[in-house]
């Protein structure tokens, strides 16, 4: 687990997917020969509360 301690505030949960799925096109972008690496892996969107309430998982994403 790597835990971003300082996230971000989205207006929804849609508004959170998509800056999720912008971080992570953002991450493949700048070291694409680890993408192998991201089996398995998965980002969490949590609520205030700390709630899990959306996971993307990493490898579904490894053709973008």
């Amino acid at each position: 687990m790597i835990r971003d301690e300082e996230g971000i505030v989205a207006s929804s949960i849609r508004a959170a997917v998509v800056s999720a799925m912008e971080a992570v096109e953002e991450l493949r972008a700048h070291d694409p020969s680890n993408s192998d690496e991201w089996q398995g892996w998965r980002l969490e969107i949590v609520d205030a509360s700390g709630q899990a309430i959306q996971a993307i998982p990493l490898d579904a994403l490894s053709a973008h």
